[in-house]
């Protein structure tokens, strides 16, 4: 009886017929929803699943023996079939799964104190389903260059999700404009700054004369930038790169007199406008470096 793996991880319709209606001849076999019956009369997840608490890999067929299913149903009895079964004439020909999250380990979530219904939903009455991406982000943070993934799946599975089509990479800007939190279940956002990085793939807003005029729109909408850039150092490191000042640091009193000049003023009416771009960094604040101490 391999039919949960079938029926979750692949998606497939299961027919909705009466729990203990006559069997079905249409192909292919599938298995009635049936968790909620055996939730009803108080049978827990590993009375039917008993070696899941003790899997390493997702390839395990986690189903419940024929030995299994004896403990309350009389399997010897050819007219008992059509309980779990739709087709009573081939009970077994439904589809194979696919072999998706091999290295998938049952037993570390189990040894983490975590339930079955932490990743395959409690709702009373619903069947389970495997564990969307977001769930497991609960748990495991997203890394760059999807470093985490082979912590379930192997190198050898697909990874792209099926929206990826071929125009995806012309279209994923908008995809990400209004569901970024999608994105980020897989891409970390290093991802992103990693791909972008060159002149030919900027966002349509960063036109060519965009280091002209990009300090306007930094002060008019910051958390945009903040989308890409997330670090302030990212600023910093670029104006000190091009040896690019702020337009009040050329003027003739910024630095004059014995009261310090103008910058002294800014730094004591704004001093968060100062430590944007001169923060303490590895050693002492920039401050320091001319004034001692």
């Amino acid at each position: 009886m391999r039919w949960i793996h079938a029926a979750l991880a692949m998606g497939m319709v299961v027919v909705t017929t009466a729990f203990l209606g006559e069997g079905n001849t249409a192909e292919p076999d599938s298995i009635r929803q049936v968790h909620a019956i055996h939730a009803e009369n108080d049978l827990e997840c590993a009375d039917c699943h008993q070696e899941a608490t003790t899997s390493m890999s997702g390839l395990d067929l986690l189903l419940p023996s024929m030995d299994t299913c004896s403990n309350c149903h009389d399997v010897d009895d050819d007219s008992e079939c059509g309980v779990c079964h739709t087709n009573t004439d081939d009970p077994q020909s439904y589809p194979e799964r696919p072999e998706l999250v091999q290295n998938f380990s049952h037993a570390a979530h189990a040894g983490a104190d975590m339930a079955c219904a932490d990743c395959h939903g409690n709702d009373a009455g619903k069947e389970p389903h495997m564990a969307a991406k977001a769930t497991c982000r609960g748990c495991h943070s997203t890394a760059a260059d999807f470093v985490d993934c082979g912590q379930c799946h192997a190198a050898s599975e697909p990874r792209v999700p099926l929206d990826h089509s071929a125009e995806w990479v012309s279209t994923h800007g908008l995809e990400a404009g209004w569901d970024e939190t999608s994105c980020m279940n897989c891409h970390a956002q290093a991802d992103c700054q990693d791909c972008h990085s060159g002149d030919n793939v900027r966002p349509r807003t960063h036109g060519v004369d965009f280091a002209f005029d990009h300090a306007l729109v930094a002060k008019s909408n910051e958390f945009d930038c903040a989308s890409c850039h997330a670090d302030p150092q990212f600023c910093s490191d670029c104006h000190a790169s091009q040896q690019i000042l702020p337009r009040e640091h050329s003027r003739g009193d910024w630095i004059a007199g014995t009261d310090g000049g103008r910058h002294a003023m800014e730094g004591r009416l704004n001093l968060e406008s100062c430590v944007a771009c001169h923060d303490e960094g590895a050693t002492a604040p920039i401050c320091a470096n001319c004034h001692g101490g």
